[in-house]
C-alpha cells in the first residue's frame, strides 16, 4: 500500500473498543436539568411517596419556581456538574475523531498541513496518556514554533506524502483477495516483460494456491480496505453525505459468519448466536457500539451543514419594525427587543398594518424556499444502471403474473435467456437508456462533489417569484390603497392644470425647432 499512515500502530481494534465504551456523545445536561434529576430522585426516595407517580407538568412548574428562589452560591454546585459534562463531552469528540477518523479534526476541503500533521500526532499521545486537548494544542504551537527547521522537513515530507489523501478519498472503492492476487501477478509479469496471463488462467492459478496463501492475501485485502474506509469516512464528513444506520450486534455477527461462508439460513445464524458465550457475544456488542458512536458524530456534522443551508425563519411583524429601528441610538444598558416594545404598541392598527403586510410577505417567500430545500437530497447520486438491469426491471412483473409461484432467481435467469434472444435493435433501446443513466451520474456528481448535495429541482435554484395567496391579497390590498389614496387626493386647480399643459407645449415646440436647425445644417 502507497498510501503512508497516519494511524498509531500500537493500538489494536479491540483497545480501540475498550477506549470508545465509556462514550455516547449525548449532549451535557444543563445546570437546570441536574437540578430537576436531583428533585424527582428526593421525590421518590420519601418515604411518604414511594410508589407513588409524578403528575410531571405540576412537578416541573414547582421545579421553576424553586430554582428562581435559589440564591447563586446554591446554584453553584449544579454549575460545577455542567462544567463536568461539558468537559467529559468535548474530551469524548477529541477521542472520536482521533481513534476513528484519525485524519479529520476540522470540517476542511483541503490536505492536512504540516502543523496539522504534527498536532494530530501530539494529540492522539496526549489524549492515550488522558491530558486535556486544550493544553495540549497550546503546548503543541509553543513546541512547533521552537523546532528546528530540520525536524519541521519531516512532516513537510509527510506532508508532500498525503497531498493526494482528499482526491484518493472520493475515488476509494472495497477490493478483494482475488482482485489484489490478479494485480500483483499483472504487475509481475510486467517487470519480467512476459505475456500478460488472461483471467482465466488466473482464476485457475487462485484455485491452486494453498489456504495459507490465500490467507495472506485475505489479510492485505483487509488491511487495505480499511484504510480505504478511513478515507471514505472522511470525505463523506466534509461532503455532508447522510450517514448510513449502524449494523447491531447480530448482524455484525451474521456479515462475519456470511463472509466465512458458515452461514445456511436466518434460522441457522440466529442458532449460533444462541449458543455464543457471554464473552464471545461481548466482541461483537462492543463492535456495535463503535459503530454507533461513529453514527452519532457523522450524523451530528451531517446536521450542522444541513443548518447552514436551511432558509431563515420568516421575521413577525414586531421583528420587520425592529429591522427598521437597526442602527438608531438607545440608552446604555437596554435591549433593543425591549426598549422599542412601548413604541411599536403605541402604533394604532393602520401603522402595524404595514409590518403584518411584511411579515406576511417574508413567511410566503421561507415557505416556498423551504419547498425548495424539501427538494433537495442530501446524498451521493444514486449510481447508473446498465442495459441489462434496465430491460429486467421491464420485464419481470410480466413474468411474475406468468409465474406467480416462482423465484425471483429462475426469473432472472429466463429473463438473461430472452436477452441473448433479443434482437441488436431492442437490445440497442436500453443501451441508449444505460448512456443517458451515465451522463445523469457525471453531471450529479459533478454537482454533488462542488457543493456536498444535488438538487432534484434544479430550475427552481434560479427561480425567486413567490406566488402564494396570501403575497397575492397583500398586492391587492396595496392596489386598493393606491387606488383609494388617488380618490381621496385634493384634485389640482384649473390653473395648476392649464401651466402644466404650457409647459410641454413649449418643451415640444423647442424639441421641433431644434430638428429643423438640425436638418438645415
Amino acid at each position: 500500500m502507497n498510501t503512508q499512515k497516519l494511524t498509531n500502530d500500537i493500538i489494536n481494534e479491540d483497545e480501540i473498543d475498550e477506549i470508545l465504551e465509556n462514550i455516547d456523545l449525548k449532549r451535557p445536561r444543563t445546570s437546570y436539568t441536574h437540578f430537576c434529576i436531583e428533585e424527582i430522585e428526593k421525590f421518590k426516595n420519601k418515604s411518604k411517596t414511594k410508589g407513588q407517580k409524578i403528575n410531571l407538568p405540576e412537578f416541573m412548574n414547582k421545579c421553576a419556581s424553586k430554582w428562581s428562589t435559589l440564591s447563586e452560591k446554591e446554584k453553584e454546585k449544579y454549575k460545577k456538574k455542567f462544567d463536568e459534562d461539558k468537559m467529559k463531552y468535548k474530551s469524548d469528540l477529541e477521542k472520536v475523531k482521533h481513534f476513528l477518523f484519525l485524519d479529520y479534526n476540522d470540517i476542511v476541503s483541503r490536505p492536512p498541513t504540516a502543523y496539522r500533521l504534527f498536532l494530530n500526532e501530539k494529540l492522539r499521545e496526549g489524549i492515550e496518556k488522558g491530558l486535556d486537548p486544550k493544553e495540549i494544542r497550546a503546548k503543541a504551537s509553543r513546541d512547533w514554533k521552537l523546532m528546528n527547521p530540520e525536524d519541521k522537513q519531516t512532516y513537510e515530507e509527510r506532508k508532500k506524502a498525503n497531498d493526494d489523501w482528499f482526491e484518493k478519498a472520493k475515488h476509494t472503492k472495497k477490493v478483494n483477495a482475488l482482485s489484489i492476487f490478479v494485480q500483483k501477478t499483472i504487475e509481475i509479469a510486467k517487470e519480467k516483460q512476459m505475456e500478460i496471463p488472461k483471467l482465466a488462467e488466473l482464476a485457475d492459478a487462485w484455485k491452486q494456491l494453498s489456504s495459507s496463501e490465500k490467507a495472506k492475501y485475505v489479510i492485505y485485502a483487509e488491511d487495505i480496505n480499511k484504510e480505504r474506509e478511513r478515507l471514505r469516512n472522511i470525505w463523506e464528513l466534509i461532503k455532508g453525505v447522510k450517514p448510513k444506520r449502524p449494523a447491531g450486534a447480530f448482524r455484525i455477527f451474521l456479515q462475519e459468519k456470511a463472509k466465512q461462508k458458515a452461514l445456511k439460513s436466518l434460522a441457522d445464524g440466529k442458532n449460533m448466536w444462541d449458543k455464543l458465550s457471554q464473552d464471545e457475544k461481548e466482541r461483537y456488542l462492543k463492535k456495535a457500539h463503535t459503530c454507533k458512536v461513529a453514527y452519532k458524530y457523522k450524523k451530528m456534522i451531517y446536521e450542522k451543514k444541513i443548518k447552514k443551508i436551511l432558509p431563515k425563519r420568516p421575521a413577525n411583524a414586531y421583528a420587520q419594525f425592529l429591522k427598521e429601528k437597526k442602527g438608531q441610538k438607545i440608552p446604555k444598558g437596554e435591549k433593543a427587543v425591549q426598549y422599542w416594545r412601548p413604541y411599536y404598541e403605541k402604533l394604532d392598527k393602520k401603522g402595524k398594518q404595514r409590518y403584518v403586510e411584511k411579515a406576511i410577505l417574508d413567511k410566503a417567500k421561507y415557505e416556498k424556499k423551504l419547498d425548495r430545500f424539501k427538494n433537495c437530497v442530501f446524498d451521493m447520486p444514486k449510481k447508473p444502471v446498465n442495459a441489462f438491469s434496465l430491460y429486467i426491471r421491464d420485464r419481470i412483473p410480466d413474468l411474475k403474473k406468468e409465474n406467480a409461484d416462482a423465484p425471483i432467481v429462475k426469473l432472472i435467469r429466463i429473463v438473461a435467456k430472452e436477452w441473448k434472444d433479443e434482437s441488436v435493435v431492442s437490445q440497442a433501446k436500453y443501451m441508449k437508456k444505460a448512456e443517458q443513466e451515465k451522463k445523469r451520474f457525471k453531471a450529479q456528481m459533478k454537482e454533488f462533489e462542488e457543493l456536498g448535495y444535488y438538487k432534484i429541482n434544479y430550475k427552481a435554484k434560479h427561480e425567486d417569484t413567490v406566488d402564494d395567496e396570501d403575497v397575492k391579497k397583500v398586492k391587492v390590498a396595496k392596489k386598493k390603497k393606491k387606488s383609494t389614496q388617488r380618490a381621496t387626493s385634493p384634485k389640482k386647480s384649473h390653473a395648476a392644470k392649464s401651466r402644466t399643459q404650457d409647459v410641454r407645449k413649449s418643451s415640444a415646440k423647442s424639441r421641433k425647432n431644434k430638428a429643423t436647425e438640425h436638418r438645415k445644417k
